[in-house]
């Protein structure tokens, strides 16, 4: 018995010991567009799977934590996301371009890449580009605003609101990335438009967005 209890404390010893050496999580705030809604009736939303949903932007702006040694704190990414089908279909082949805030220094560029691509890898997809550009990333006040210069914009209300749809509203799948009690939003314009890499697409007055509080 004392063996056992002894071999016990030593692995509890070894694990508390991974666990206190480990890099924190890269954490802060995160919202989501779609072309398509994830909070409407069931038949608007089935609808929409045939025609629409191919298209998405993901914004992270950090605000705790570090990767491969680089401190994050700071630094924002916004990935435009496309596929060949509405991206909640299992066979959907995604493909994205990332951006990563002008600020960033090259080590923190290079880690954050990273870090996106092995731990948010299967929201993203085929990862076909990554770009800086001048990025506002704003969660004040009861919206989301967030710009890439140039390239895409995303101004989300942070409660959904009642549209055309008859039917009882319903959550229709979850973030493309985990988020800690994911609220959906109410898109009132979100715009990608960089013709130089995917179609341009555009959505308004749409229950299209997820937000929350992001750990990676």
């Amino acid at each position: 018995m004392r063996t056992t209890f002894l071999g016990i404390t030593a692995l509890a010893a070894v694990l508390c010991a991974g666990r206190a050496g480990a890099a924190p999580a890269v954490t802060g705030d995160y919202v989501e567009s779609r072309s398509a809604n994830v909070f409407v009736g069931a038949c608007h939303h089935e609808g929409e799977v045939q025609t629409a949903g191919r298209n998405a932007l993901l914004a992270w702006n950090i605000t705790q934590g570090e990767f491969q040694g680089v401190s994050l704190q700071g630094v924002q990414a916004v990935a435009v996301l496309a596929a060949d089908r509405h991206l909640e279909l299992a066979d959907a082949q995604r493909r994205s371009v990332i951006y990563i805030s002008e600020n960033a220094t090259p080590a923190q560029r290079e880690a954050l890449t990273t870090l996106l691509r092995q731990r948010a890898g299967a929201a993203l997809g085929t990862v076909v580009g990554v770009k800086t550009a001048p990025i506002r990333f704003d969660a004040a006040g009861d919206l989301y605003r967030v710009n890439v210069a140039g390239v895409a914009n995303m101004k989300i209300r942070k409660q959904t609101q009642s549209l055309c749809c008859k039917q009882p509203y319903e959550v229709w799948g979850k973030p493309f990335v985990s988020v800690r009690d994911a609220k959906t939003g109410y898109c009132i314009g979100a715009e990608f438009r960089d013709s130089g890499m995917f179609q341009s697409w555009s959505a308004t007055d749409q229950n299209n967005a997820f937000f929350g509080r992001f750990s990676l």
